[in-house]
């Protein structure tokens, strides 16, 4: 006891301090979490439903799959449409009691229904969206999902969470033209605000048309003594009603028609030629002097557009509706608020608590936490369209060109820049423009992705980049931390507020990279995720095996979603799928999260949801094959932290001890000692 007792008087600062020491290195060299993929399902797709019997093209495309609990049980589905047109919700199936069987066993389906569209006319499901008719009240709330399908030809299906049919209904006749113009947008929002008391909730359903070909409709059955004015003003009328992205609000207890936004609707009022350049793009300003009754400009709802960008429409499934709120500022500081909105407030809280199931609420849509909202903003090929939530009235838009930009304030100055990523044929997918819109244009800067500079060199791979396959870049607000050894003890890994926004850019060759508005480099990783290599291959044997080349080019469908770890976290996470490869990719600090092979190239964008049910989010891959579920699990990696400390602990005690001065002669002073003694 005495020995302990003197060993304890014996610890000294230099003790703690060595202590202080460990855990410092522990702490800065801690090991990070792990992720690790893994498939758990699959649902087969039978090639004959394809349009050429082989493989799916962009004819067979379907909307996405939807993961979300349904019925209010607390447990999500599975939600998907198949090639023979059938809604389905799906379950997990149970785990096999065979560890070594690596069979993939197919999901379990739980209810299904049939699509009652008419065949005949060859329509097809192009948009699909769940949602609540009920609005949130507590937590104590149990509230059920309705389903709501729209087809390529304004059919309208509404179901129950059983898949029960509650209504059809068909919103425009395209019949007529079926064979000349073909669906460019469309989305669905379905939300609990009401325009009538009985109506329970509210379906609002938004698309255009393009044509299919640029010749006009053969117009030879017509009778010849029409007068030629008036038929091409019925073809220009018939053809801007297709075009023009429409809008339509029904009631979601029957499907009665609410409110429609169709051209003429609310009529146009000149505006003051000295604004085009404020309240316009150019282009479209000098082709039209014109806004809706009612409408404002754009530029006296500018902060309220900054929460509605990045905007970036390429196809289809770029189309997005969602509720704001809406006020105008004009000089003097008047503001606008809309007189007949009688939406109360909700009872969400601004954000989810981590950790918690939903966020710390029950199940919801994300536009439910705007408070008080009076307009559905649309994001089209035309901009940003924002309606009158309860009659449809236009409040404002933002038109922007359908070029493929993303469209952002990247500067922080008040105004819409255009950033260019290589979709347009001028464009090298090497580079990354910035141009300023307004109020004249101009390129800001020009940003070099394909090459990577260290301390003494610098290399490029702009020879091996794919000009077939090109994925656009992701901006958000920063959340980079440059990497390195140098700058990691400079503290540039620490979160800087100069830059508010980070550029993701992937290419084909599977290098991802994260930059800042100046062009300078916050990170970069090379990915196992490309698919540059198979364009090449296949473009070196195109006269030799033009079928493999035909199926790279109409099948392969490269994608990147921008997501979260836990359920409801921040979205500081991009899974980009390759041709035989899908990945996981940190955009802190570019670390590779995740990483599986792919027994098929994808076909359609990942989808992402916590389908198991363990709070995390999971990926959902679809290929030729079908439909292929992997859970992402999460694994902390403490005990190796404390491993690591423990062992720095036992090394540096360990060097303490052989370079103290005792440990050399320590027993030679002793015997010093004992002879001066004698």
């Amino acid at each position: 006891m005495d020995f302990l007792w003197e060993k304890i008087r014996s610890i000294n600062t230099n003790h703690f301090i060595f202590v202080l020491l460990c855990s410092v290195i522990a702490y800065l060299f801690r090991a990070s979490d792990s992720y690790d993929l893994k498939p758990v399902w699959r649902k087969r797709s039978e090639p004959h439903h394809y349009k050429n019997k082989l493989y799916p093209t962009l004819d067979d495309r379907l909307p996405p799959p939807i993961i979300t609990d349904l019925d209010g049980d607390g447990t999500n589905e599975i939600l998907l449409i198949t090639h023979d047109f059938k809604l389905n919700v799906l379950a997990l199936p149970e785990r096999a009691a065979d560890d070594d069987d690596d069979t993939l066993p197919h999901v379990v389906v739980k209810q299904r229904a049939v699509l009652p569209i008419n065949v005949s006319e060859i329509s097809r499901p192009v948009a699909m969206e769940t949602g609540f008719t009920v609005p949130y009240s507590s937590m104590m709330q149990i509230r059920k999902q309705i389903v709501v399908v729209a087809t390529d030809d304004w059919q309208v299906l509404c179901y129950d969470h059983n898949l029960e049919l509650l209504w059809h209904k068909r919103l425009m006749d395209v019949s007529h033209v079926k064979e000349t113009y073909t669906v460019k947008a469309m989305g669905i929002l379905i939300t609990p605000h009401n325009v009538k008391k009985k109506d329970q909730g509210m379906v609002i359903v938004g698309g255009s048309f393009t044509h299919l070909v640029h010749t006009p409709p053969d117009t030879t059955t017509t009778i010849k003594h029409v007068n030629k004015t008036e038929e091409k003003q019925e073809n220009s009328t018939d053809d801007n009603r297709l075009t023009h992205f429409s809008s339509f609000a029904v009631s979601a207890l029957d499907g009665t028609s609410r409110w429609h936004h169709l051209p003429g609707d609310f009529g146009e009022i000149a505006t003051n030629i000295k604004d085009i350049h404020g309240d316009h793009h150019w282009k479209l300003a000098l082709k039209r002097h014109r806004l809706h009754v009612g409408e404002a400009p754009w530029t006296m709802y500018k902060k309220e557009f900054s929460e509605f960008t990045p905007h970036l429409w390429v196809n289809l499934d770029d189309t997005k509706l969602t509720l704001g709120r809406f006020r105008k500022t004009e000089e003097g500081g008047e503001k606008y608020s809309s007189s007949s909105s009688s939406s109360s407030g909700m009872a969400l809280t601004p954000d989810h608590i981590i950790g918690y199931a939903y966020g710390g609420h029950r199940p919801h849509s994300n536009h439910e936490h705007v408070e008080n909202p009076n307009a559905v903003v649309i994001h089209t090929h035309n901009g940003i369209e924002v309606l009158n939530l309860l009659n449809g009235q236009p409040i404002t838009e933002l038109h922007l060109p359908g070029d493929g930009g993303v469209y952002v304030d990247i500067d922080s100055d008040g105004e819409i820049e255009q950033v260019l990523w290589g979709l347009q044929d001028d464009y090298s997918p090497c580079y990354i423009e910035i141009w300023r819109i307004n109020p004249v244009k101009e390129r800001i800067e020009q940003l070099p992705i394909c090459r990577i500079t260290r301390l003494f060199f610098t290399s490029s791979w702009a020879y091996d980049e794919d000009n077939l396959k090109k994925l656009p870049p992701i901006i958000i607000k920063s959340v980079a931390r440059k990497t390195g050894l140098i700058r990691y003890f400079m503290g540039h890994h620490l979160p800087k507020f100069a830059h508010k926004h980070d550029i993701i850019t992937f290419g084909g060759v599977g290098r991802v990279s994260s930059w800042n508005r100046d062009g300078n480099a916050n990170w970069q990783i090379a990915t196992p995720a490309n698919w540059a290599r198979a364009a090449i291959d296949r473009k070196k044997n195109k006269e030799a095996d033009p079928a493999a080349y035909q199926r790279f080019v109409e099948e392969f469908w490269p994608s990147h979603v921008l997501m979260s770890i836990p359920v409801y976290g921040q979205q500081n996470v991009a899974a980009l799928s390759g041709f035989s490869e899908f990945v996981l990719v940190d955009l802190v600090n570019g670390n590779l999260l995740a990483e599986h092979s792919l027994p098929c190239s994808p076909s359609a964008p990942l989808t992402v949801g916590d389908f198991d049910n363990d709070g995390v989010n999971d990926v959902i891959v679809t290929c030729s094959l079908g439909y292929i579920g992997f859970s992402l699990h999460h694994k902390t990696n403490h005990l190796f932290t404390a491993l690591y400390g423990l062992t720095v602990f036992i090394l540096i005690l360990l060097l303490n001890w052989l370079c103290s001065p005792k440990s050399f002669y320590g027993e030679d002073e002793d015997d010093l000692s004992t002879d001066e003694d004698d």
